[in-house]
């Protein structure tokens, strides 16, 4: 059996990190986006592989506050490919970034998910997540 590997990308696996993105996004960042973005502190890429090849990955962000001295861990995105969904691989990822998170100060995390979203809905409650506002979240966006 193949053996999962969880591992936080550095500027210097700008490779490995455009393999990842490039299997779940639509965009091809270049090296110099990649770089810049690996190379930020704050900026978390982690990707779950097995034998070397991407089949999961987390984005994150941690964010200061200015309330608190603590920092809170913004998850991003959250994927998994397909073939390797039901797998462990969701949960193994957020157990990773959360340990992560908590290493560098962070006292909590959130993910947004859309209720519609039912293998999402379900991960993040597997993992411990508690829904906070029922039926009061709306997000906005603007260009």
């Amino acid at each position: 059996m193949k053996e999962l590997s969880i591992a936080r990308l550095t500027p210097d696996e700008w490779q490995k990190a455009q393999a990842s993105i490039e299997l779940f996004w639509d965009v091809a960042p270049s090296q110099e986006t990649i770089v810049k973005f690996l190379s930020n502190s704050h900026h978390i890429l982690l990707s779950a592989q097995l034998d070397d090849l991407p089949v999961g990955q987390v984005i994150a962000y941690i964010l200061d506050r200015w309330d608190k001295n603590e920092s809170m861990l913004f998850l991003y995105s959250i994927d998994v490919a397909e073939t390797h969904q039901r797998r462990g691989i969701g949960k193994a990822l957020i157990a990773a970034v959360r340990k992560l998170g908590r290493s560098q100060g962070c006292s909590e995390a959130f993910v947004f998910a859309n209720e519609s979203n039912l293998p999402a809905m379900q991960l993040y409650q597997s993992t411990g997540g508690k829904r906070s506002n029922p039926d009061d979240v709306v997000m906005f966006e603007y260009d």
